[in-house]
């Protein structure tokens, strides 16, 4: 029975983190998106600045949509 109580704890914690991670991942493509097709943050970061930010958080966020697909995929496996 206690074993049982941990692995639902463990489940249930993975689920939270990998709903975090997909959050996260989401959040860094949004504010990819703002940084570069968007005048959003031009009076307080200029051009090449905006430009490479923008371009650096897409790469991120890519990659941890990536991730979570990966750790999603292994884990019906």
């Amino acid at each position: 029975m206690f074993l049982k109580d941990s692995d639902h704890s463990r489940q249930q914690s993975s689920t939270l983190l990998y709903i975090f991670e997909c959050v996260m991942a989401i959040l860094y493509l949004t504010l990819s998106f703002l940084f570069l097709f968007t005048n959003l943050f031009v009076d307080s970061i200029g051009g090449t600045v905006r430009i490479l930010l923008g371009v650096l958080l897409g790469i991120y966020g890519i990659f941890r949509v990536y991730r979570a697909l990966k750790k999603l995929f292994r884990k019906t496996e």
